[in-house]
């Protein structure tokens, strides 16, 4: 099955000081022993801004954000989808629409991505709100 990786979870993995650090830690640990039904994960380049970015601001430690980059672009089993100019568009347009979520413009381009690529699930700490377009959300595994 696929897993769609949100920001939250790839930050507390690198930022030891987050209070969900260990559970992110088993979680992988799971996924990399094939402990888990998630044998695909997925993020996106809206994904990995926003966690470079908050990585350097939480941690105040820019070598750890280079890493966490470096990580994700070199990375074997995490495939890095791409916001395409359609894929900007529609993610444009559920911005647009639905005004009684607190959704952010990454959100919006998570459930888009999501939905062109089959994804149900995402390992997040954001459920409430990709929730109520009918995916998944994992907080840990």
């Amino acid at each position: 099955m696929k897993l769609f990786l949100d920001t939250g979870p790839i930050v507390a993995y690198y930022n030891k000081r987050d209070s969900d650090h260990l559970t992110v830690l088993e979680s992988f640990e799971k996924i990399s022993e094939n402990n888990t039904e998630y044998t695909k994960l997925y993020t996106s380049d809206y994904v990995l801004d926003e966690a470079i970015t908050n990585c350097r601001a939480r941690t105040r430690n820019h070598k750890l954000s280079v890493q966490l980059g470096t990580d994700i672009f070199s990375s074997k089993t995490i495939v890095l989808l791409k916001v395409d100019e359609e894929t900007l568009q529609r993610s444009w347009d559920l911005y647009k629409q639905r005004s009684d979520v607190e959704f952010s413009f990454t959100d919006c381009t998570i459930a888009t991505l999501c939905r062109g690529h089959g994804i149900s699930t995402i390992f997040t700490f954001d459920d409430k709100h990709l929730g109520t377009l009918g995916f998944h959300s994992l907080a840990k595994l």
